[in-house]
């Protein structure tokens, strides 16, 4: 893991809980006189649906010339977001590119971004907000159906595999190349907190792909998607953020 703390109580807490549970944060580095970034979260207790206000903080000082170059050995995969600067992203998307590594991009929170920035995106993960302003189309309700137009913007971009995640509605998977597509519905559960369901998709997707090695098949890329699905579903049932996220044993393969 790369990124920046500060040298506050939240950034003391933040690395050791990774520390705690087995992630290496060598890479994490300290800003001293900075606070870390933190968000504001609200939970509608109707519906377990969030808003999330964030404050970047120490995460903006995350810059462009620390990624020139990638030191060996070389990521399999890198998964980025967007709560870095914009330039350090596009950044890491160019260096990655050079090297042909595959990048896992969920663009949060969402801004719209030069078309080429996707020439280096192989894994394209977005919910229907994100999707919409990445597009231009925010702030819109927009139709997305499987073959509507505005899905069809998202493959435009030109990535290789497209997941569009519909909340209740369940999750959307196009493979870039061939349009071959596949909808699966949400996981069945009672839902407490959504809070943290993306970042656990994206992660669980991530360790479902290189745990597949070099198999990018439909089949294997659809197995990754309804596994990810699940882990979610895991993380809406609980209360929380991190402490919601689950255990690898706690999803069942398929």
């Amino acid at each position: 893991m790369i990124g920046v703390v500060g040298d506050d109580f939240f950034g003391k807490d933040l690395r050791r809980g990774l520390e705690n549970n087995g992630v290496d944060v060598t890479g994490v580095s300290v800003k001293e006189k900075e606070n870390s970034g933190v968000a504001t979260i609200i939970v509608v207790e109707q519906t377990g649906e969030n808003r999330i206000l964030m404050s970047p903080n120490a995460n903006y000082s995350l810059k462009p010339e620390l990624f020139t170059t990638l030191a060996g050995p070389l990521p399999d995969l890198i998964v980025l977001q967007l709560e870095i600067p914009l330039d350090t992203t596009l950044q890491i998307l160019k260096v990655a590119k050079e090297h042909g590594i595959e990048v896992l991009f969920n663009p949060a929170p969402a801004q719209k971004l030069p078309p080429e920035a996707y020439e280096a995106v192989t894994h394209l993960i977005v919910n229907e907000s994100e999707a919409a302003i990445i597009t231009g189309n925010g702030g819109m309700v927009l139709d997305w159906s499987i073959h509507s137009p505005h899905v069809r913007q998202l493959i435009n971009l030109g990535v290789e595999h497209l997941i569009l995640t519909l909340g209740a509605s369940g999750v959307y998977y196009m493979e870039g190349r061939t349009n071959m597509g596949a909808i699966f519905d949400a996981e069945k559960v009672q839902v407490k907190d959504t809070t943290g369901a993306g970042d656990t998709f994206v992660g669980a997707y991530a360790s479902a792909i290189l745990r597949n090695g070099k198999d990018r098949s439909f089949t294997a890329m659809v197995k990754a998607v309804k596994w990810a699905n699940k882990a979610a579903a895991k993380t809406v049932e609980r209360e929380g953020a991190q402490c919601a996220i689950p255990w690898l044993d706690e999803v069942p393969e398929l």
